[in-house]
C-alpha cells in the first residue's frame, strides 16, 4: 500500500476548490428554484436570478427589476448570507444554514409584504402552550444538533456569546437538571458527543 505524501499537491487544492465551487453553484441554483416557487405561490413581488462566474450568487430583484438583495454561500462556514443592496449597500441582513429561514427573511425584509402566511402559522402553532424557557432550550439544542455538536458554530447561528451558550448547556446537561437531560435524550440529543 502506497503512503500518502504529507503535503497537499496543487492538483488536490484545485480539485477541492472546484468541488466547493460546484457545490455552491448547485445549492444556489436549487435555491433560486425554491424562491421562484415560493414567490409565485405566496404572491411575493420579487424575482430571483442565479449569477455564475467567479463569485456565484443569487440576485433578488423587485417589480421594477432593480437589484434589492444578494444571496451568497460563505466558503468557510457553508452558511447562506443575505445582503441588502441599494440605500444600505451591502448590509448583511441574515446568516443562516436554513433555506426556509432565508426565504422568510427575503420575503419580510426585501418584499413589500409580510412573511408567507403558511410559514408564520406553522411557526406560531408549534410554540403555543410552551414556556419561553422551553422554547429557548429546544432552539438551542436543535441548533447544536444541526451544527453537529460544534458550540462555536451554534453560538454564531444563535447570535449569542459562546460563554452564554456554555452556561446554558451546562444547565441542560447537568445532573441537577435530570429532567431536562432526559428530555434531551428523548429528543435524540443525548447520544451525540458534543465538544464542550
Amino acid at each position: 500500500m502506497m503512503k500518502q505524501p504529507a503535503f497537499t499537491s496543487a492538483y488536490q487544492i484545485s480539485a477541492a476548490r472546484a468541488a466547493g465551487e460546484l457545490k455552491t453553484k448547485t445549492l444556489l441554483r436549487a435555491f433560486v428554484s425554491r424562491l421562484r416557487t415560493v414567490f409565485s405561490d405566496e404572491g411575493v413581488e420579487l424575482s430571483a436570478t442565479f449569477v455564475g462566474g467567479a463569485y456565484p450568487h443569487v440576485l433578488v430583484c423587485d417589480q421594477a427589476d432593480e437589484a434589492v438583495g444578494r444571496v451568497t454561500i460563505d466558503a468557510e462556514t457553508g452558511l447562506y448570507v443575505l445582503c441588502e443592496l441599494g440605500g444600505h449597500a451591502d448590509d448583511v441582513v441574515i446568516v443562516t444554514a436554513s433555506d426556509n429561514r432565508l426565504i422568510e427573511e427575503i420575503a419580510l425584509h426585501l418584499g413589500d409584504g409580510p412573511l408567507p402566511q403558511a410559514a408564520v402559522d406553522a411557526a406560531v402553532c408549534s410554540l403555543v402552550g410552551q414556556t419561553m424557557e422551553d422554547v429557548e432550550r429546544k432552539l438551542i439544542l436543535q441548533t447544536l444538533h444541526h451544527c453537529d455538536g460544534d458550540p462555536t458554530h451554534t453560538a454564531f447561528m444563535l447570535g449569542m456569546p459562546l460563554v452564554t451558550l456554555y452556561n446554558k448547556l451546562a444547565v441542560y446537561f447537568s445532573d441537577s437538571a435530570g429532567e431536562r437531560q432526559q428530555a434531551a435524550v428523548d429528543m435524540g440529543y443525548g447520544a451525540k458527543r458534543y465538544r464542550l
